[in-house]
């Protein structure tokens, strides 16, 4: 008895061991999901908030690139204004030098016909007065009177002429010092307004400093490099894609012009410089590449067309600044981006070699260079291998 009594408080003791163990690790169990839980919930929450100061950092980023985009555009309709007003103004310059030209021509020679005119006047004074009674009286032969008062009206009419040509010459010298006096002020009117526009040009090319300095501070003080060329090559594919669908006029191929894929070797690259960027090449700050080239060419040098071909774009566009794209026919085309000036617009036929725009550093960018591409269809090409070495 004793000893089942023993066994009995064995059995007891064990079982309330094992329940105690059990429940043990129940709650340590809890315990460890309890903190798996709160780790989970810590990182919703932190990806949560890295989403939103992303997504903040693209609102931010979108509205610095709008405000880069006013300015660039407003900068290259000013420089375009300016551009006209110095066309005007030599025109203007070489309307000046005709005049003055013509001046001196009418001065040398009213000064020739002042000359005749006091010859004449000189001759007339030495005959007297009373001419054609003196002329008369002295001369016996009726013949030799008669040939005398020919020569003598002859003479007076040639005086005339020679006082109606002198007239007629200082009327002509009248309206060309008006001329002047009126070409001259619209002169002065084009240099006000040059240096007016001038001045904004300056203006705006120091706000966009600016602008370019705050954006790519944010860009890399928040960390969204990455995300930001990541939103620039998606945004570029997007346009792609746009233009492959809108295009409702189809390239003809005239007879005189080869295909574009029978040109690759051959054509000849849109301005001459160092590639500063190649194709292929590893992006700052991750794993994209360049899907064109960056070529290094001072401001204002002329962009120029590498084949015949419609402009399909002439626009700002985000971080490509103002941008043309070009459309070759069979699905190819190119694309000049960051210039400082538009010289075609949106539908305008362009042939090989035409100058299309200037280079720029639009589009945000920090050193003057031209972005250079060549597509099949949304598929980027090396243009090394298009355009001749």
């Amino acid at each position: 008895m004793t000893h089942f009594a023993d066994n009995l408080t064995l059995f007891l003791c064990s079982i309330f061991l094992v329940t105690c163990f059990t429940s043990n690790l129940a709650l340590a169990a809890d315990e460890a999901n309890s903190a798996k839980t709160a780790e989970l919930e810590d990182i919703r929450i932190r990806i949560k908030d890295v989403e939103t100061r992303i997504k903040s950092a693209q609102d931010e980023t979108d509205k610095l690139q709008q405000e880069l985009r006013e300015n660039e555009v407003t900068t290259a309709e000013t420089l375009t204004l300016l551009h006209n007003i110095e066309a005007n103004v030599a025109k203007k310059n070489a309307e000046l030098e005709e005049l003055r030209f013509e001046q001196a021509e009418h001065d040398a020679a009213l000064k020739k016909e002042k000359e005749k005119l006091t010859h004449q006047i000189r001759s007339a004074y030495q005959i007297g007065r009373n001419d054609y009674i003196k002329l008369i009286l002295n001369q016996e032969d009726p013949a030799l009177v008669g040939r005398a008062l020919a020569y003598y009206d002859y003479h007076n009419r040639a005086r005339s002429e020679r006082i109606n040509q002198v007239k007629q010459t200082l009327v002509n010298l009248d309206k060309i010092q008006s001329t002047i006096e009126n070409e001259s002020a619209q002169l002065e009117d084009l240099r006000s307004k040059h240096e007016s526009k001038l001045s904004d040009f300056h203006q705006f090319r120091a706000t966009r400093r600016d602008i370019s300095a705050r954006l790519q501070k944010y860009i890399k003080e928040q960390g969204v490099e990455l995300q930001t060329l990541q939103e620039n090559e998606r945004e570029l594919g997007v346009l792609f894609q746009g233009l492959k669908k809108e295009k409702a006029v189809t390239i003809e191929i005239y007879e005189d012009m080869p295909p574009f894929k029978t040109l690759k070797g051959k054509l000849t690259w849109p301005v001459k410089g160092k590639l500063l960027k190649r194709y292929g090449a590893n992006k700052k700050g991750g794993d994209l590449k360049w899907q064109g080239v960056l070529i290094d060419a001072e401001t204002g040098t002329n962009v120029t067309s590498i084949s015949t071909g419609k402009i399909v774009f002439a626009d700002w566009f985000r971080n490509l600044g103002l941008l043309i794209i070009i459309d070759h026919g069979d699905g190819f085309m190119s694309l000049y981006g960051h210039n400082q000036n538009l010289l075609k617009n949106t539908g305008d036929w362009v042939l090989a070699g035409e100058t299309i725009a200037t280079v720029g550093d639009s589009g945000g960018q920090s050193d003057t260079a031209l972005y250079f591409e060549i597509r099949k269809g949304a598929e980027p090409l090396n243009p090394s291998h298009w355009c001749k070495r």
